[in-house]
């Protein structure tokens, strides 16, 4: 499948690393707001369980939308590089983002989409599939 020129695909790849980029630092901001809003209401209680049961549930939220945020900015800075690695690395990451509906459902249509094509084959290189040749095709 090869829809784009060598041009448009190279405009789009940046494109997919800024978006990618800019889901992962959205994430990491709303992740630090849920967490300050969290141990807020727990400092309003002011009761001393409810504050550590808070500050747990902050801290593992806050963790949480960190390490899924982290590795969607290596993989747009990978791509912005044009480096050999992010191209499979930013496909999975679009397969936990298509729940996240309906932003991230529409940016991992359009990152499967741009890096799917050969030209993303060639320039990034086809790690384990038939086209590098270590995979076989199975024989009927």
């Amino acid at each position: 499948m090869d829809v784009l020129s060598k041009k448009d695909f190279e405009t789009h790849v940046s494109v997919v690393g800024w978006l990618q980029i800019v889901n992962g630092l959205l994430g990491i901001i709303v992740g630090a707001l849920v967490v300050t809003l969290i141990l807020g209401v727990g400092t309003v209680t002011e009761d001393a369980v409810a504050l550590r049961i808070m500050a747990v549930t902050a801290a593992i939220l806050g963790g949480l939308m960190l390490v899924l945020s982290v590795p969607g900015i290596v993989a747009g800075i990978g791509l912005l590089r044009r480096a050999s690695w992010p191209r499979v690395m930013a496909l999975v990451l679009s397969a936990f983002e298509l729940v996240l509906f309906p932003i991230g459902t529409v940016l991992a249509t359009y990152t499967v989409f741009v890096l799917s094509q050969q030209a993303a084959i060639n320039a990034f290189g086809a790690c384990c599939s038939i086209e590098d040749g270590r995979v076989q095709p199975a024989s009927a």
